[in-house]
């Protein structure tokens, strides 16, 4: 049993091999000389051998993150080799064989303004991985940022931290975690809320040729889709509109960290589809690709409440002046901002 390479990409390699000397041994992927990542092979996975008499895995799994990207020629040439006198590791015969060139893409936004939709129609077109809401990039981007604050710690424990690039390895488990989950390293993650907007820098810096796209709407239609939605007993208005304006006011104020962005509205969505349609066409670099996204957005079932549409204004609400007094004071400043009239 000498274990198999069963996915490659130009950015990892992923398998298992059996453990040496009844422990996890490493692995590491070499280019001729040249070795471009190593790692341990000791990912538990159910559908390796197991000992039950000794409570222990005889085999382990590993993912490799290269140091850099390779091109798909290189790829083709890459070997993967176990330490510990294992030797190769043969590639299975089926080997998963990751799409290039890459295509990732983060859809964000306040909830109800539309990210639904376009995270469906851009995994539909670009047949892109998707999971859903992943709500992950927070969990990697807040220790991160924490780690990046100078005062936040005492001087030895500041100086330990840097000198071991412990920011370095939050960007590399956020990596590691999105290619594993999606099993590629081309993904789509849609993924609204605040947390997720402020992460989106530090997606930046994970990953460099990551597209951005922000839906933004209305938020007298925002609110009024989320009563909907998220209605209850005690539902919470002030919390809500809270919610809307930390979403708009975050990408407003740390859009211009990013390299590039797309921002959307998601009236225009519904209205001119195919005015979209070319936008995310030009910036997603495929002109191809255009009437297939216009005929998502026009035909494709639209995740809709009913209670937001056609509400973009105070009056055509049947709130009460409590909560009309709330909103204006809340989203009120952030309506003006970004040009919508009450």
């Amino acid at each position: 049993m000498s274990g198999y390479v069963e996915a490659l990409s130009t950015v990892y390699a992923a398998g298992w091999v059996p453990y040496r000397s009844g422990a996890p041994t490493g692995v590491r992927a070499m280019l001729g000389d040249e070795m471009i990542g190593m790692a341990a092979a000791d990912g538990a996975r159910a559908d390796l051998q197991y000992a039950a008499e000794q409570g222990q895995f005889l085999a382990g799994g590993f993912f490799i993150l290269f140091h850099r990207a390779i091109s798909p020629e290189e790829r083709d040439q890459l070997t993967v080799h176990a330490l510990n006198e294992g030797g190769e590791v043969p590639r299975l015969p089926d080997i998963r064989i990751d799409r290039f060139p890459l295509r990732q893409i983060f859809v964000l936004g306040s909830p109800r303004s539309g990210t639904s939709e376009m995270g469906a129609t851009l995994a539909k077109v670009f047949d892109l991985p998707w999971l859903g809401e992943l709500h992950a990039a927070d969990l990697f981007a807040e220790p991160a940022a924490r780690i990046a604050k100078p005062d936040a710690f005492g001087a030895p424990l500041r100086r330990y931290l840097i000198e071991h690039r412990f920011g370095d390895a939050m960007l590399v488990q956020a990596r590691l975690l999105y290619y594993g989950v999606h099993r590629s390293a081309s993904f789509l993650d849609k993924t609204p809320g605040v947390p997720m907007i402020r992460a989106a820098p530090f997606l930046s810096k994970c990953f460099p040729e990551a597209k951005f796209i922000y839906l933004r709407r209305n938020g007298v239609a925002n609110l009024s889709s989320r009563m909907v939605k998220f209605g209850a007993p005690n539902f919470d208005f002030q919390g809500h509109c809270h919610d809307w304006a930390d979403a708009l006011n975050d990408w407003a104020r740390l859009r211009g960290e990013l390299p590039h962005y797309l921002e959307l509205r998601q009236e225009d969505m519904e209205s001119e589809p195919e005015v979209v349609a070319g936008l995310l066409a030009e910036y997603l670099q495929a002109p191809e690709q255009r009437e297939a996204l216009a005929d998502s957005l026009r035909d494709g079932s639209r995740e809709r409440t009913g209670a937001g549409v056609g509400r973009s204004r105070l009056s055509q609400t049947d709130w009460d002046a409590n909560k009309i007094l709330t909103f204006t004071r809340i989203c009120g400043p952030t309506m003006t901002r970004f040009g919508y009239e009450m």
